[in-house]
């Protein structure tokens, strides 16, 4: 299930105004979000392997049915 818009982007928000309340964390703010920034990447690189290896499967499963249809 996908996580609403808002909530998405309230960790990064949050993050902004520590910055702002306290500017010595900013080093500390700014790794945080790096981070944050990579684990977003990584899921969504493992999202779209997901992705990909079921078409993959789709098409190998959807090939021996579309060549008998079709007589090729």
């Amino acid at each position: 299930m996908p996580i609403p818009l808002p909530l998405r982007h309230t960790p990064r928000l949050m993050g902004s105004l520590a910055v702002l309340a306290f500017p010595h964390g900013g080093q500390r703010s700014a790794r945080r979000n790096a981070w944050t920034g990579m684990s977003e990447d990584a899921a969504h690189r493992r999202a779209r392997a997901e992705a990909d290896e079921a078409m993959q499967a789709s098409i190998a499963r959807a090939q021996p049915a579309l060549l008998d249809a079709t007589g090729w």
